[in-house]
């Protein structure tokens, strides 16, 4: 029945002249278009009727695995913003633009809520102990995007919001890219 709808299905979505490469007569298809439902149903159940599929399944395992993957991707989208990423750090963990992001704020109720301003760093010894954590994940891990570490330190941090973890994480980068001041020489008077 299915192998039956889906052939009525490629004929109408454009397929017709695979089908009949493959030599599928064209009266048939005619034939099928005109039929309800239930006839590919009685026609599957016949004894007589002898039907193949091909599935190209390496191709299939590349479609499932990218199904997984945009799935989780989704998945952690959410746990972002249900964990009070902002705007700002979604965009740019995720590339999103604003209006996908304001669509899952919506979509996740949370379109009133999130940080504003700069979240309340935790204590230094609690930093200290952020940094070493974050350390050893990238060791760990230093072939996953910075969200997937990111949302392994929270898993540890749960107390804190995204974005908290993230200034912790961050706080020495501009520190880092700065080059270091150069020493004012007082002019010599000899």
């Amino acid at each position: 029945q299915l192998l039956l709808q889906h052939l009525l299905e490629q004929a109408e979505a454009g397929g017709l002249d695979e089908l009949l490469a493959n030599g599928v007569q064209p009266a048939l298809i005619d034939d099928l278009r005109q039929r309800p439902s239930r006839d590919f149903f009685h026609a599957s159940r016949f004894d007589g009727l002898a039907m193949t599929a091909s599935i190209d399944t390496k191709a299939l395992q590349i479609c499932l695995w990218r199904r997984d993957m945009a799935r989780h991707e989704e998945t952690l989208k959410e746990y972002f913003i249900r964990h009070d990423a902002s705007s700002e750090l979604m965009r740019t963990l995720f590339t999103l633009p604003k209006q996908e992001l304001q669509r899952l704020r919506t979509e996740l109720d949370m379109s009133k809520k999130g940080p504003t301003g700069r979240p309340r760093m935790p204590t230094s010894a609690i930093r200290d102990l952020i940094h070493q954590d974050w350390h050893a994940i990238n060791q760990e891990h230093p072939n996953e995007p910075e969200r997937h570490r990111l949302w392994m330190l929270h898993q540890k941090y749960q107390a804190f919001s995204i974005t908290t973890l993230y200034g912790v994480t961050s706080e020495f980068h501009d520190f880092v890219k700065r080059p270091a001041p150069q020493p004012k020489v007082a002019p010599s008077h000899e």
